[in-house]
C-alpha cells in the first residue's frame, strides 16, 4: 500500500550517515552498469518551468522520478516511487528538505574522497544549500573550523551565529570572498547568484584545496567564474549532463578553460576510485541526479515505513484493465 511523506515526515524519518550511504551504494551500482538514468526534461512555460529526472535501481528494487516546478516564485518538490518488479506504487516523498539535504550529502560524498583530511572549510552562500553543507560536513569530516562569506552582513552574521554553537565549531563571517577561503583545504559555494554570478573567482583559490559547486544548474545560471575550471588537476561531475547544463561549465568550455580530459564522474570515483595520489586541486560540479533523488527517496520511504510514519493511499492509482501488446509480443507504452 502506497503512503504520502510530508516534509515533516522526511525529516523525522532520515539522518545525514543514512543519506551518505544510500548515496554511495547508488553510485556503486550506477558504476557498475547496473543502475538505469534518463536524461533531465526541462520544460519551459509562460509562468515559469517543470523539470522531470527518472532512475532505476535493481539494488534497491525501485523505479521512480522527480518532478519539481516554479511558477511565479514558488518552488515545489515530488519523488514518486514504484516497485522495480511488480510496478506497484510505493510513496509520494516531499521533496523539499530531501533536496537540500542530498544536494549537501552528494557533494560531501565527493569531499570525503577528495579532501578526506580537509579541517579549514571556506563557504560562499549562506541560504539552505549552504547550512545543509556545513551541517553535513561537520558531521562526516574532522572540520575546526569555517569562514562564510554572502553579500548581505545579516544573512552571514546569522549563519555564523546560528550554527556555530549548533556544530561546535568556530564559524567566522567574512565580508570578503576571498578572505573567506584564503586558508581553506575545502570550499563549498553554494549560493542563489542566478543570472548575477558568478560569485566565486579563481584567484581566490588556495594552493592546495578542493572546491565544490552545486548552484548554477541552467544554462542561464553562473556560479564559478569561467577561470575556475582551469585551476584544478581533476574535475568530478555529478554526472556528464553537467558539462551541457551548467552555464559555469558552458562559458568556460566557451572559453576553452574546461579540458574534459581532466573530467570523471562520480560514480567512477565512488566505485574505481583514483589512480595515485589525489590531485592538489580538484574541483566537483554538481547539476542533480535522478540517481541521487531516487536513491535517497527510496531510504527516506524504507526508513519512515519502519517508524510507523505517512499517511496511507488506498487504491490509487487504480490499474489498467489490460496491456496494449505489439507484434513480437513487446509489450506498448502508452
Amino acid at each position: 500500500m502506497a503512503i504520502v511523506l510530508t516534509n515533516d515526515d522526511v525529516k523525522q524519518a532520515t539522518d545525514i550517515r543514512g543519506i551518505l550511504d544510500a548515496l554511495d551504494a547508488a553510485y556503486r551500482e550506477e558504476y557498475a552498469g547496473q543502475a538505469t538514468i534518463t536524461e533531465r526534461v526541462n520544460l519551459r512555460f509562460e509562468t515559469g518551468w517543470l523539470r522531470l529526472m527518472a532512475a532505476a535501481l535493481p539494488g534497491l528494487g525501485v523505479v521512480g522520478y522527480k518532478e519539481f516546478h516554479l511558477v511565479g516564485s514558488a518552488v515545489t518538490f515530488q519523488v514518486n516511487l514504484f516497485d522495480l518488479h511488480t510496478g506497484e506504487f510505493l510513496a509520494a516523498v516531499d521533496g523539499n528538505h530531501l533536496t537540500v539535504l542530498r544536494t549537501a550529502s552528494t557533494a560531501a560524498l565527493a569531499a570525503s574522497r577528495l579532501a578526506p583530511d580537509a579541517s579549514v572549510v571556506g563557504i560562499i552562500g549562506s541560504g539552505a544549500e549552504a547550512r545543509m553543507q556545513a551541517t553535513v560536513l561537520g558531521e562526516l569530516l574532522d572540520i575546526k573550523r569555517m569562514c562564510v562569506h554572502s553579500p548581505r552582513r545579516e544573512r552571514r552574521d546569522l549563519f555564523a551565529a546560528e550554527l556555530s554553537p549548533r556544530l561546535g565549531l568556530d564559524i567566522e563571517p567574512c565580508a570578503n570572498g576571498a578572505d573567506a577561503v584564503a586558508d581553506a583545504d575545502l570550499i563549498m559555494v553554494a549560493t542563489n547568484t542566478g543570472g548575477n554570478g558568478p560569485a566565486f573567482f579563481a584567484d581566490w583559490t588556495p594552493d592546495v584545496a578542493h572546491i565544490s559547486s552545486t548552484g548554477s544548474t541552467l544554462p542561464e545560471e553562473r556560479e564559478l567564474d569561467s577561470e575556475v575550471w582551469r585551476v584544478p588537476e581533476l574535475i568530478v561531475v555529478d554526472r556528464l549532463q553537467a558539462l551541457d547544463e551548467s552555464g559555469d561549465a558552458l562559458v568556460a568550455a566557451r572559453t576553452g578553460a574546461l579540458d574534459t580530459g581532466r573530467v570523471m564522474t562520480l560514480a567512477e570515483l565512488c566505485g574505481r576510485g583514483l589512480a595515485g595520489n589525489t590531485p592538489r586541486r580538484t574541483l566537483f560540479k554538481s547539476v542533480g541526479s535522478p540517481l541521487q533523488d531516487v536513491a535517497v527517496a527510496a531510504y527516506a520511504y524504507r526508513s519512515a515505513k519502519a517508524l510507523g510514519l505517512g499517511t496511507r493511499l488506498d487504491g490509487f492509482p487504480s490499474v489498467k484493465g489490460s496491456v496494449p501488446v505489439l507484434s513480437g509480443g513487446e509489450r506498448s507504452p502508452r
